[in-house]
């Protein structure tokens, strides 16, 4: 509770970037959005998922049936933007005080827990662990910080933890991720360490640490792995091979790769490099997103994670932020791919966790992210720290809204660097704090990440409400070690 307790006096204090970042909360579609009526998802029993629709009155209970790259679509959507929406809704609680937000995202949490029975088709086990990454966040705020008024809905705990035993934690424990490319088994040891936080099971937790500590070795190359990356863990024995571990790593993209049989690409890796690089850096943000993620979760029960692979992650984030930004002006690295052209050069890294990252090492422990050698690049930035001149680049005025992160510019952007004292407005009309809008606070389209006004924000908070909602993280605290919002 430290980092938000931290980046709520920069909120108050109208600190940037957390103001900054705070109005796009405000305005974002999210913190509008109503529970679900399950109208878009299939039923659970359903014969023809592609055309029977559920809802609010049907026994079986709903599900969504997600193919790859959500195709076909059947409730996918909705479920993400639902997750999104908790979360977004119980830091909107959170930094305002105001219960109506926590009462809308407790009305989206019940729903799931009455009517929710899980995701199915082929992409139903990475939309397990995407909403489990972003709905437990704010499910674990609220749990803890909000005491409904009477009249007022509760969350109903033990239903929400009886639906992720049967919706969520038999995918998230037992499915064999390590076929997949690597941000599915990361993704899903975030997400079931989550689970397992929530529902205070430690076997859980632990089986979420083993999956972490498999995948992020063969996720992540550094040069003392030698001449090839380490391979991924799963039942099937995939991989074994040099020429198919090759093949995974160049995403197929080489000749080699491309005949029947395969043959061996010759690939020489680069420190830092990850398993998905040469896929494209939209999934390898997925992949270092979780993985810090889930590090950071780890961290607050005690277990450091940060430390067990340090050079790993920080090699991984440097190589991934560093291309991103020479990209433009030297292309890729010189031998990057075994030379490839069909290369997608998309470098946006929305979910890379970026904020957190910087945090956990330079903040915390006073490390230096000096950029590391990548071959062909030269290239310098302020201070010789590639992720700070990342993070002021592409964090300090707007930030992604993704499946793995969302909103840490405001959450952990030096969250735990001290502020100096500041005066509380005070307010005699009401005893909660109040956000102030200019702008509607009707939901936009659903594809989009926030609205594209910009509310003024004024916010007015009580001295007694800053110390009773302190009270009640320090409390938290000391009744149990949990994960950052």
């Amino acid at each position: 509770m430290e980092s938000l307790e931290t980046s709520r006096k920069h909120v108050v204090a109208r600190d940037k970037p957390w103001i900054t970042i705070f109005q796009q909360l405000v305005s974002s579609p999210y913190v509008a959005r109503e529970a679900p009526d399950f109208s878009q998802f299939t039923p659970a029993d359903a014969t023809d998922p592609l055309t029977q629709r559920c809802g609010l009155k049907n026994s079986a209970g709903c599900v969504t049936y997600c193919g790859s790259f959500s195709a076909p679509d059947v409730g996918c959507t909705e479920a993400r933007l639902d997750a999104r929406a908790v979360y977004a809704q119980a830091l909107m609680y959170w930094y305002t005080g105001d219960t109506g937000y926590a009462q809308r995202a407790i009305a989206i949490l019940n729903a799931y827990a009455r009517h929710f029975k899980g995701n199915t088709g082929s992409n139903g086990p990475l939309m397990t662990a995407w909403l489990g990454e972003t709905m437990l966040r704010g499910a674990e705020i609220l749990r803890y910080t909000y005491v409904p008024d009477g009249g007022d809905e509760a969350l109903d705990v033990q239903r929400f933890s009886e639906m992720l035993r049967t919706a969520s934690v038999p995918t998230l424990s037992t499915f064999d991720y390590g076929p997949y490319n690597g941000n599915w088994k990361l993704s899903a040891a975030d997400s079931l360490i989550n689970t397992a936080v929530f529902l205070d099971d430690r076997y859980l937790y632990n089986r979420a640490l083993t999956m972490w500590r498999e995948a992020v070795p063969a996720y992540i190359y550094v040069s003392k792995d030698g001449p090839l990356p380490a391979t991924p863990v799963n039942a099937a024995g995939l991989y074994q091979h040099p020429t198919d571990l090759g093949c995974l790593w160049l995403a197929n993209k080489v000749s080699a790769c491309r005949t029947q049989p395969k043959t061996d690409p010759g690939a020489a890796f680069q420190n830092g490099q990850t398993q998905e690089s040469c896929r494209d850096f939209g999934h390898t943000g997925l992949g270092l997103g979780a993985t810090v993620n889930a590090a950071e979760t780890a961290f607050i029960q005690g277990d450091d994670l940060y430390g067990e692979e340090q050079h790993r992650i920080i090699s991984g984030v440097l190589y991934a932020v560093q291309i991103s930004q020479t990209f433009e002006e030297i292309g890729w690295p010189r031998g990057f791919c075994g030379g490839t052209t069909d290369l997608y050069a998309n470098l946006s890294l929305a979910n890379l966790a970026a904020d957190v990252t910087y945090n956990a090492y330079a903040v915390r422990q006073n490390l230096t992210f000096s950029k590391i050698k990548i071959p062909g690049y030269r290239a310098t930035y302020p201070e010789n720290d590639p992720l700070a001149a990342f993070i002021a680049a592409k964090r300090t005025t707007d930030n992604p809204v993704g499946d793995v992160s969302a909103w840490e510019s405001l959450t952990h952007h030096l969250a735990d660097k001290p502020v100096l004292a500041i005066s509380y407005t005070k307010q005699t009309a009401t005893p909660r704090p109040s956000v102030t809008l200019t702008t509607s606070a009707s939901p936009s389209p659903i594809e989009s990440d926030r609205g594209d006004a910009r509310a003024d924000v004024a916010i007015a908070v009580t001295v007694t409400v800053v110390m009773t909602m302190a009270r009640a993280g320090r409390a938290l605290v000391l009744r149990r070690r949990r994960r950052r919002p």
